[in-house]
């Protein structure tokens, strides 16, 4: 059976939340906390300089109930100011890496005229960090 959803959503981001909150939920994830109607907010997580909420949190129904982190990066509604959003991949990365948890990044598969995936990447290796898997939609 396929079961079809509606949401009505203010930005892109807020779009790109709820299609990823549903696509775990439908994965067999648990405690899904999305930045998107019809689920509780994703708690903050306490940083040294600054804390931020991840635009999803989960846990995979595997043996360790592995934390998902997922934010987005460089979408329409998101942070968009580079100090922003440096510090928000320094968090999350930390954070994944502190809880042996994964990061996944949302970006749009073209920003200013270049792939998203690959600027994403590009940013990930200047700063020195990594995510288990970038969604490009």
């Amino acid at each position: 059976m396929v079961e079809t959803i509606t949401i009505s959503c203010r930005s892109r981001r807020d779009a790109l939340c709820a299609l990823m909150a549903e696509y775990f939920r439908l994965e067999g994830c648990v405690d899904v906390r999305a930045d998107a109607p019809g689920y509780l907010p994703p708690e903050k997580i306490v940083g040294s300089l600054r804390d931020h909420a991840p635009a999803l949190t989960c846990r995979r129904n595997d043996s360790r109930g592995t934390a998902v982190l997922v934010d987005t990066l460089l979408v329409e509604g998101g942070a968009m100011e580079i100090g922003e959003v440096v510090s928000r991949l320094q968090l999350f990365s930390s954070a994944a890496q502190a809880i042996d948890g994964e990061l996944h990044l949302v970006v749009p598969e073209r920003v200013g005229g270049c792939n998203g995936e690959e600027l994403a990447r590009a940013l990930l290796r200047r700063l020195g960090l990594r995510a288990n898997r970038i969604w490009a939609l």
